[in-house]
């Protein structure tokens, strides 16, 4: 009996030793996956976070709408004989006549809009949209747009008032030039001819004056 005590005690002994091995076994594993979990989990959230702001950063068009809103006002202003601000309008007058421009500052919006003979409407073009404010201010003969976009960002835009003559009043400058030359040119021989038909007449006056006192001296 009592050596079959002791091969029980030992077999107990050694199950539970194996049982705690199992079980501290275990414990490890779960331990190590979990740090491994928390690992990836932090890898996963990182690359994550990087796609989305470089998401945010192509996706970000206001640079690239501005740039063109830019151009476009540039554009028009480049081939413009005129240019003026009135209210929270700038306008624009083509140097051929063709159309006249007004960049129309509307809420959150900015509009190009043509006119064609300055009355007719004839379309539109939107520049920007979404934008959170603008000022428009003139000093120095010089129109100070401000402009804040979508992302408070602050874009400036400097543009220098012009008041040129049109192709079509230079055309008319240039008629009137000609007919004032003209008229000059004809006026002056005019007054030639009547200068030369007065002497021409004061020296047969003096003609027929002249044999009278000859007379007069020999009697």
């Amino acid at each position: 009996m009592g050596i079959q005590q002791e091969l029980r005690m030992k077999r107990l002994v050694k199950r539970s030793v194996i049982a705690k091995s199992k079980q501290g076994f275990t414990l490890l594993e779960l331990t190590v996956s979990l740090f491994l979990l928390v690992i990836l989990t932090l890898l996963l959230m990182l690359i994550l976070q990087t796609t989305i702001n470089t998401s945010k950063r192509f996706l970000d068009y206001s640079n690239y709408e501005y740039a063109l809103a830019h151009r476009k006002i540039l554009q028009t202003y480049n081939n413009s004989a005129k240019v003026t601000q009135e209210k929270h309008y700038i306008i624009m007058k083509s140097k051929d006549d063709s159309e006249d421009v007004r960049i129309n500052f509307n809420d959150n919006q900015i509009y190009m809009d043509k006119f064609k003979n300055s009355n007719d409407f004839a379309g539109y073009i939107l520049l920007l949209k979404h934008i959170k404010g603008y000022t428009l201010s003139v000093e120095d003969e010089t129109i100070h747009i401000l402009i804040v976009d979508k992302n408070n960002h602050e874009r400036d835009m400097f543009l220098k008032i012009k008041d040129e003559k049109t192709d079509k009043e230079k055309a008319q400058e240039e008629k009137e030039k000609k007919e004032k030359e003209e008229k000059d040119k004809k006026e002056k021989e005019e007054k030639a001819k009547k200068e030369k038909e007065k002497n021409a007449k004061d020296n047969v006056e003096i003609e027929k004056i002249k044999p009278t006192t000859s007379n007069e001296e020999g009697s």
